[in-house]
């Protein structure tokens, strides 16, 4: 199986150097002044679990729109198969136009890319603002940061926080390592919406047709509403089994299962995303393997 990788992205001026040499303690052997597109690193990450070297692969926004048609093309499959972690990284803006034209818009690029990696897709998305020599510069509170970036499915980072936070999490870079270290890096291959050729959508709806009323042979019904009850009808059911169970125990197992239940809901409203964008002729065989999939996590 490929490695899964880390896709390091922002503007020329951001000081994506400055950030990847304080994650990895080094920087690569080959810069150009120009541009840091195309460069490749590497970062090793050490736990009590395990140890691995993830290449980080960086690249440049020049246009978010034309940098994120690229990598949600058919061509980019393979690149967006393997991605593990996207991190944009961006200046701390001066102005509230900037703010607007550049880093909202760049963030709006991105998520296109995050979307096309496919429902299934469980990476790390962070963004990281880098300090500014420029004075003044906007106030934003950490909240409003937050809230900002998550918006668009990004965690905040501060470079520049240290220490904890008010809950005793760690912040700054601290906080970046320890996302990237809670990560899976053996996840299998991402699916997306655009890795689906005609032969793989018709294998996918199985060998007996898709009826008038979206049954296959599984009997969901794969309309998105209807899949949603076939959805809440499971999560009442799992509910009440557990209620019937007693002890510590039991108690342990029905907080994992409510856990994997709100996992599988929460990518089950994304695969009603994705279906709604396709076309009408496709839409009831992507349906078939998507619920397939979540249904596998339960």
């Amino acid at each position: 199986m490929p490695e899964r990788r880390i896709l390091l992205v922002g503007r020329k001026d951001s000081e994506i150097l400055q950030f990847l040499e304080a994650l990895t303690g080094s920087l690569p052997t080959q810069q150009s002044p120009e541009s840091h597109a195309g460069l490749t690193h590497t970062l090793t990450l050490k736990t009590q679990y395990y140890t691995s070297t993830i290449p980080i692969w960086v690249d440049e926004i020049h246009s978010p729109t034309e940098w994120s048609t690229a990598y949600t093309s058919p061509e980019a499959k393979e690149v967006r198969q393997v991605l593990g972690a996207i991190i944009y990284c961006f200046k701390r803006p001066t102005t509230d136009t900037e703010l607007d034209d550049v880093v909202k818009e760049d963030l709006k690029g991105v998520q296109k890319l995050v979307k096309a990696c496919g429902y299934s897709w469980d990476g790390v998305c962070l963004a990281i603002t880098m300090p500014h020599s420029m004075q003044p510069q906007i106030e934003r509170s950490v909240d409003e940061w937050e809230d900002l970036t998550m918006e668009f499915g990004f965690e905040f980072v501060d470079f520049e926080a240290k220490g904890r936070n008010d809950y005793g999490e760690p912040m700054g870079m601290e906080r970046l390592k320890e996302a990237l270290e809670a990560n899976d890096w053996n996840a299998p291959l991402s699916l997306g919406l655009d890795d689906l050729d005609d032969d793989e959508l018709d294998e996918l709806a199985g060998e007996d047709p898709v009826d008038q009323d979206g049954n296959v042979r599984n009997g969901l019904k794969l309309e998105a509403n209807e899949m949603e009850q076939e959805m809440f009808g499971l999560h009442q059911a799992i509910l009440g089994e557990m209620g019937e169970e007693e002890g510590d125990d039991d108690d342990d197992d029905e907080e994992i299962q409510v856990e994997n239940l709100e996992a599988a809901m929460q990518r089950l409203q994304t695969v009603r995303d994705m279906v709604a964008e396709l076309p009408a002729d496709q839409k009831q065989a992507f349906a078939a393997k998507a619920v397939a999939e979540v249904m596998k996590t339960l």
